[in-house]
């Protein structure tokens, strides 16, 4: 066994060697190249490739879902395929060290003698494939690193790192990760690194003399309350539509500028009462206010949250810095993105936080090539210390309180995010790339929901036609019915050729996880999309419907034949 582990790492440091020199081979703008055709003239070797997946896969396995890492400590967003960003992300950053070591001693010393891995570790928070045209590379090479230097390389999972994500199709804006995988890699590297992507930890906490951060690539909802819970999910699968998994990967923050304007001083305190609200923009998840955050922070006793998932014209942006009445001592949300220029239309700075035992710093850089440090905005106070020791967790309370939802604010809140309003700030290019990206940023999941409803309105229509499937299946006898196959082509139809999709959906409602769903079950999933779909009744009667044989009970293969038949009967319902 060790003389195999002692090959894989052989194999994984010739293969960061290799990569290593493809991206210095290119330059920022072939990052984002719609054509995602094999390296020439090396591509990689798929048996190499396939030892260092797994054996990073058995790493990751072992680790648990919430990491706890000391400073000296490297925090990277975002990177999407973006390989030049990836590479110059460790040498900006003092990582040298860990790419460049050829040989037992020089992976384990700098040029002062310190160990690599105590000198400086990297946690990166998710979305590294997607979008830009070297997502297999970039994979690849992080996962190289990690079993080079495990306790220096720390990964965590975006929400980009599934099978949903990973088969969207970007048109004209980049990439899918599954159709640049296969193309170079092939299919079984494709299931491989799905199998490595399902056991990605969901987040850590960094911690310094100064504190301790929560860092994830989403953020928070309703049933992540502490990080002990967070430690007993079950990770190891395809992340749901909903729950606490899916929060941790896909929630975004609730930002002041939503409204367009700045508010007053008696709206900012309202503002700051608002918990969980529906995230319309991502079709599942939440957005997170002031009222969720600051429990979160008491309960685990934390300084602050440090997440991925939103790129920033800046490459970094801080929310919740002050009640305006104090100055917090720490933004309570801090969000960094680390691909420069993302999917070469947006003109954004990349950003990565740079811990140390006493200070934070951030990096920033350009597509052309600029960098420069910047100071955090972080208030020193000589009591941060002594608040921030680490205490032993409270009992774990069932829920955290939530807000009313019927306030003025919280209705106008949501209609301008529903109108696509988001808040974010930046520079007319940004602003312009991010409208006409929104749509590539919902889950795919969702847009199945979202078919569901949009074909409801054609149920009439569908009901007095003469022999419309739904009326031809309901009338067959039940051994009619399971003689009855599904075309692959009439599924593709719905779910645009990925039966994830629906998987996903279908796992979501079947809440005990037996493999039906039940009517109890439907109209529960029916009362949830009252969030963020506007006649529930509608999708109710739908999702009853289903039950062909008035059974109780919906199988997964009732589920998809159903949305089949009525595609099969109406326009294409999609967006």
């Amino acid at each position: 066994m060790e003389r195999n582990t002692d090959h894989v790492s052989d194999e994984a440091r010739r293969m960061l060697f290799q990569l290593t020199g493809v991206f210095q081979s290119l330059v920022s703008g072939q990052q984002w190249s719609k054509d995602p055709t094999p390296l020439e003239p090396d591509p990689l070797d798929l048996e190499t490739v396939a030892n260092v997946i797994d054996r990073a896969t058995h790493l990751l396995r072992q680790e648990p879902n919430v990491l706890f890492i000391p400073a000296p400590v490297v925090v990277v967003g975002d990177i999407h395929g973006q390989c030049c960003d990836l590479l110059q992300v460790f040498r900006r950053t003092g990582g040298s060290c860990l790419i460049e070591a050829t040989n037992d001693d020089a992976a384990t010393r700098n040029g002062s003698g310190e160990s690599c891995e105590t000198h400086k570790r990297y946690l990166m928070l998710g979305d590294y494939v997607d979008r830009g045209n070297f997502s297999c590379e970039c994979v690849m090479f992080l996962l190289a690193l990690k079993v080079l230097h495990p306790s220096a390389v720390h990964l965590l999972r975006g929400n980009h790192e599934s099978r949903c994500m990973t088969a969207t199709e970007y048109h004209d804006t980049g990439v899918n990760f599954r159709t640049e995988c296969v193309r170079k890699l092939g299919s079984e590297a494709y299931d491989k690194l799905m199998e490595c992507f399902d056991c990605l930890p969901v987040c850590a906490v960094v911690h310094s003399s100064m504190g301790r951060w929560f860092c994830c690539h989403g953020g928070l909802g309703p049933k992540v309350i502490t990080i002990e819970q967070i430690n007993q999910l079950t990770r190891y699968s395809e992340p749901p539509l909903k729950g606490a998994l899916c929060d941790l990967l896909w929630a975004d923050p609730l930002l002041e500028g939503v409204l367009g304007y700045k508010l007053s001083d008696k709206d900012y305190q309202e503002f700051l009462e608002l918990d969980y609200m529906p995230n319309p923009p991502r079709g599942c998840s939440h957005l997170f206010g002031y009222a969720a955050i600051k429990p979160f922070l008491e309960v685990n006793h934390l300084m602050g949250i440090i997440r991925a998932h939103q790129c920033k014209d800046e490459g970094i942006s801080y929310e919740y810095t002050d009640d305006r009445k104090i100055t917090f001592t720490f933004p309570y949300i801090t969000t960094v993105f680390s691909a420069a220029n993302y999917c070469g239309s947006y003109g954004n700075k990349g950003a990565v936080l740079v811990f140390t035992s006493n200070r934070i710093e951030v990096v920033k850089y350009t597509s052309s090539g600029e960098v420069w440090v910047e100071g955090a905005p972080y208030v020193a106070s000589p009591h941060v210390e002594a608040e921030c020791v680490p205490r032993p967790l409270p009992p774990k309370p069932s829920a955290l309180p939530q807000q009313t939802r019927s306030t003025k604010l919280w209705k106008s809140s949501l209609a301008r995010i529903r109108e696509g309003h988001t808040g974010e700030k930046g520079t007319q290019q940004f602003q312009a790339a991010l409208q006409k990206d929104m749509t590539n940023e919902i889950h795919p999941g969702w847009r199945s929901v979202q078919r569901l409803g949009r074909v409801v309105g054609r149920i009439q229509l569908l009901r007095k036609q003469v022999t419309p499937p739904t009326l031809l299946l309901t009338n067959m006898s039940p051994n009619e019915r399971r003689e009855l196959s599904l075309p692959q082509a009439l599924l593709g139809e719905v779910s645009r050729g990925d039966s994830h999709q629906l998987r996903v959906v279908f796992n979501s409602i079947d809440r005990n996880q037996d493999g039906f769903l039940s009517l109890t079950e439907l109209e529960e999933f029916a009362k949830e999309l009252s969030d963020v779909h506007t006649n529930v009744e509608e999708v109710k009667q739908l999702l009853q419907t289903m039950d062909i044989d008035k059974s109780g009970k919906v199988s997964f293969e009732e589920f998809t034949r159903y949305m089949a038949t009525l595609a099969l009967n109406t326009e294409d319902p999609s967006p």
